[in-house]
């Protein structure tokens, strides 16, 4: 169960979310938007992703599909990694933490996150919500995958419904994969196509036995 820090936390997190919102609204200038249909914002600071765990907690930015401005930001505590990295891993691991093929690894559940703004404003990537993921992932010690779906009025109702959906299904191929890419490295019956498609942070860490999956928003 979240503790108390946690349940303040978010408390804090929606009220400042709130005020931003409503000061969006209350802004004349919030209902002009450009040619293109874009709507004005104000600017929000963007945290960058961090793939070593620095903090206790690594993070890195994928998309659901290449075709599409779905993103996503996994936040991985150092809990995950059940065997202490090497001294040398900071200085020659350029890319940030990659699981050892081979190994077993600590599973934790996966936590989907969806930021606040109500649907029109905000971001998985802003330092208010990089902050708070962090927090989640650390004192709860789950993954937790931050969606960045669309937002109005550029994408019309239903479509952040949707890209919810999109990342559950995207969420359940990946489990479909991790099985798969444990099978064939048994029965040596599949072959690399479709490797790139596997996230290996949760085929290595996120717990797939699971039926059930934790929301937060």
């Amino acid at each position: 169960m979240p503790s108390l820090m946690v349940k303040l936390y978010s408390v804090i997190f929606k009220y400042q979310q709130k005020h931003l919102l409503q000061g969006l609204i209350e802004t004349p200038e919030s209902n002009k938007s450009n040619p293109f249909g874009i709507t004005s914002r104000p600017h929000e600071s963007i945290a960058a992703s961090n793939p070593s765990f620095t903090d206790g907690v690594a993070t890195k930015d994928i998309r659901a599909n290449p075709y599409s401005s779905l993103s996503l930001r996994i936040f991985l505590p150092d809990t995950a990694v059940t065997s202490s990295l090497p001294s040398s891993y900071q200085i020659l691991n350029y890319g940030g933490y990659s699981p050892v093929e081979g190994r077993s690894h600590r599973k934790l559940p996966v936590m989907l996150q969806f930021h606040g703004g109500g649907f029109v404003s905000g971001s998985n990537e802003s330092v208010g919500n990089d902050t708070f993921c962090r927090r989640i992932a650390k004192l709860c010690d789950v993954i937790v995958v931050a969606v960045g779906y669309r937002l109005a009025p550029e994408t019309k109702y239903p479509g952040a419904f949707e890209d919810g959906f999109k990342v559950l299904n995207w969420l359940a191929k990946q489990s479909n994969l991790a099985v798969c890419g444990r099978l064939g490295a048994q029965n040596h019956i599949f072959d690399s196509f479709g490797a790139s498609m596997v996230e290996p942070w949760l085929a290595a860490h996120g717990d797939t036995s699971r039926t059930d999956v934790y929301c937060l928003g």
